[in-house]
């Protein structure tokens, strides 16, 4: 089966998203890298803005696809890790839209809250913990929002995000450990010594 022409002009917007932001989004040079007229994205978007809304719902399709197969890893390193690789444009885009989006007017989080979801459930899967919706939300949040701010094209392999898997393991660590110390009952030891 052949690509429709529309399905043609988001994979390339949408590639183009992942490199270079909405920053990177030309109508005449998305017509140029595809070797196709401009007359043709205007006949099928419209306006820029009308592409970008499409593009969206691309992400947030492409998101729940992603979420049912997070669903089926058994443990986050490597299942989830590799997974992140193997949808690499994906996750490149969701950079893009969450952290290095100049345009804050563009709600883009959807996507970012299906992929949460899904990694919420893997978490307590794994752990056995409880899943507090908005504790392990805020955490996710903050994993999220970490690998985001450093991913690009070049770096985003499985070596890469496994350091920063292991880096925020040790800030996890340290933040439980300052929260055993700090602890009620670990601070009546501390006294009646």
């Amino acid at each position: 089966m052949t690509q429709s022409r529309i399905d043609i002009w988001i994979e390339a917007g949408y590639k183009l998203l992942a490199k270079e932001g909405l920053e990177g989004l030309k109508i005449e040079r998305l017509a140029r890298v595809l070797n196709l007229n401009k007359s043709g994205f205007y006949y099928y978007f419209g306006t820029l803005d009308s592409f970008v809304k499409q593009l969206i719902e691309h992400h947030v399709g492409m998101a729940k696809a992603i979420a049912e197969e997070i669903a089926i890893c058994d443990d986050i390193d490597p299942d989830l890790l590799l997974l992140v690789i193997k949808h690499k444009i994906f996750f490149l885009a969701e950079s893009q839209l969450l952290v290095k989006n100049r345009q804050v007017d563009l709600d883009a989080d959807e996507a970012g809250k299906i992929i949460n979801d899904g990694v919420r459930s893997l978490w307590a899967k794994i752990t056995g913990e409880p899943n507090d919706p908005r504790v392990s939300s805020a955490l996710l949040s903050m994993i999220r929002h970490f690998l985001y701010a450093r991913i690009d094209e070049r770096n985003l392999t499985y070596e890469f995000i496994h350091q920063l898997s292991v880096e925020t393991k040790e800030v996890f660590a340290q933040i439980n450990l300052g929260r055993d110390i700090s602890s009620p009952d670990n601070k009546a030891e501390s006294s009646s010594r």
